[in-house]
């Protein structure tokens, strides 16, 4: 019998799993106010994301050590096919909070959008924003991982400034949320808002906590120019949560609107 090379060793993928699981549990439990969902609090949503972005650096840590240590083909392919399928799924993920939102925009319960109790911050300002500072780090990104090749100390610039926009991020989107009119029960509009921004925003903290590990081996120089798989594939990751914000943007930015 042919041994397959795929690792099957990993606990980590079934542990987020289950994390996730929890965190979607939480949620649906809070969505109605009954005596239940009033012994929730914030504590078991704060538990669970942390625990899966623990798992989720846990993953890459080991990643990380099997590409600056295995050279085998096999096992790179089989990585990058992970990651892939990984994204896949994350994309269908964020695509169901974009088709409730235009289900709910083109068929809202009350013949009109939007409802009177929701005002959906315009796209001026603190999103157009978010969108040059995302697209700037996945800019910087890859200028990172070209000039890896060449120029270490500039491949190492790039990457810290890529560290740098993703904090301004996280910062104009806090304050954003502390200037809303709405909150998450302000109708199923308000709820989608706050879920599909909100996951996103924990995609940027696990992307930037994936980064800066990163920048802390290439500090290191774990790096070499045979060795930069898991930091190609922390630049995939970088990426899609770019795309999802592009998405985020022009869908309930500029449309939704």
């Amino acid at each position: 019998m042919k041994k397959l090379p795929m690792n099957y060793d990993n606990p980590w993928i079934a542990l987020n799993c289950v994390s996730l699981l929890n965190i979607i549990t939480t949620i649906l439990t809070n969505l109605k106010k009954t005596s239940l969902s009033l012994k929730f609090s914030v504590w078991p949503m704060a538990l669970s994301m942390t625990m899966m972005i623990l798992l989720m650096l846990m993953w890459f840590r080991d990643s990380a050590r099997e590409s600056l240590i295995e050279s085998n083909d096999s096992k790179l392919h089989n990585s990058k096919m992970a990651v892939l399928l990984f994204l896949l799924t994350e994309a269908f993920f964020f695509l169901s909070f974009f088709w409730m939102f235009t289900s709910t925009v083109l068929a809202p319960e009350l013949s009109f959008w939007p409802p009177m109790n929701l005002s959906l911050p315009s796209f001026i300002g603190a999103p157009s924003l978010n969108t040059i500072l995302l697209v700037a780090s996945s800019a910087t990104v890859t200028l990172s991982i070209h000039e890896k090749y060449s120029t270490y100390p500039l491949s190492l610039i790039w990457l810290a400034t890529t560290l740098v926009l993703s904090l301004f991020f996280m910062v104009i989107q806090y304050m954003e949320y502390t200037t809303l009119t709405f909150n998450f029960t302000s109708g199923i509009g308000g709820s989608i808002f706050f879920m599909a921004t909100g996951f996103h925003g924990t995609h940027v903290i696990l992307g930037t906590l994936i980064l800066l590990s990163c920048t802390y081996l290439m500090y290191m120089k774990f790096y070499t120019n045979n060795s930069l798989m898991s930091f190609e594939l922390a630049a995939w990751y970088w990426h899609f949560v770019d795309a999802v914000w592009l998405m985020l943007y022009t869908i309930f930015y500029c449309w939704g609107h």
